[in-house]
């Protein structure tokens, strides 16, 4: 598969080690993928990549879900997912139902849905439509998880596949944090060892981002990922505390696909809309994750 070398900036990001730079100088990077890809894509046609069968027998299915506010930027990453060095099976968007009642997004999406997209319509869990009606309704399947406003380096499937085949039966994701104790108790998210610095597991502690891209092999979570009452009561507003719960419960290590890899880069104009700013500065991980704690009696442990 020929790929322009520009594409390949997940490689360009690595080298410039982006992660240690000021964020001046990461903003405009992203500034620049961000006005530089889409003319890429428009110049370059998609080329199929090499099936997912050479490192695995498994379905693999990339999921992610979106909202009104980002359909308009979520064909970016969509070109990002089906750009791949490897093929997924599926890639399947989630859609809740109350929000797209007249399925205007078909126009917007029409590229996509050509080339195999599945759009679903379900209802809405907010950022958990990204992984639980896939994983619910295809038990056997790999289930990697994506998000509606990063742009993916077409070699990430390669990389969590890889991984995968080497640490079977693992939890794979390209960027985590880990969780961190003090006497004995964990510590607050801000506190915890941010993008897991000097750690690639695989370990218990490692919490994954699924932003970046997280590979869930069937029946790494417990049962109890699908008690969607508890859920929307407890933990409606991070999806990574839920599921990195839900593994620890059924005892799943997490690794990383490789050592301190770069930094994310999203889609221009989305920050806004997300949830993440919303859970770091108002402490609502902290909250969600001791409410998911004591509500299963989870006991965290040091290792």
């Amino acid at each position: 598969m020929k790929v322009d070398s520009f594409y390949k900036f997940d490689d360009h990001i690595a080298r410039l080690n982006i992660h240690a730079l000021d964020m001046l100088t990461w903003h405009l990077t992203k500034s620049i993928l961000n006005q530089r890809l889409p003319k890429y894509y428009r110049k370059n046609e998609i080329v199929c990549g090499s099936s997912a069968r050479s490192y695995t027998s498994q379905e693999v299915i990339l999921s992610l879900t979106t909202f009104p506010a980002r359909i308009n930027t979520v064909p970016l990453v969509l070109e990002t997912l089906f750009r791949q060095t490897v093929k997924a099976d599926r890639i399947i968007l989630w859609l809740a139902k109350e929000q797209f009642p007249n399925k205007d997004e078909d126009k917007i999406l029409r590229k996509y849905i050509d080339l195999g997209l599945e759009i679903c319509y379900c209802d809405d869990l907010r950022s958990h439509k990204k992984y639980y009606y896939s994983i619910k309704q295809n038990p056997e399947s790999i289930v990697i998880t994506c998000d509606d406003d990063i742009l993916y380096s077409e070699n990430m499937l390669a990389r969590l596949l890889s991984t995968a085949k080497q640490y079977p039966n693992m939890i794979v994701c390209e960027r985590a944090h880990e969780i961190t104790f003090s006497n004995g108790k964990v510590r607050k998210y801000n506190d915890w060892n941010y993008r897991a610095r000097g750690v690639q597991g695989p370990s218990l502690l490692l919490c994954p981002t699924g932003s970046a891209g997280c590979l869930y092999p069937p029946h790494s979570l417990s049962p109890h990922v699908f008690d969607v009452d508890v859920l929307k009561d407890i933990c409606f507003y991070a999806d990574d505390i839920w599921l990195k719960c839900m593994s620890y419960i059924s005892q799943t290590p997490v690794v990383l696909t490789r050592l301190n890899g770069p930094e994310i880069i999203d889609t221009s104009g989305t920050n806004q809309n997300g949830l993440a700013k919303l859970n770091v500065e108002q402490n609502l991980n902290d909250k969600q994750f001791m409410d998911v704690t004591n509500y299963y009696n989870i006991e965290w442990r040091e290792l």
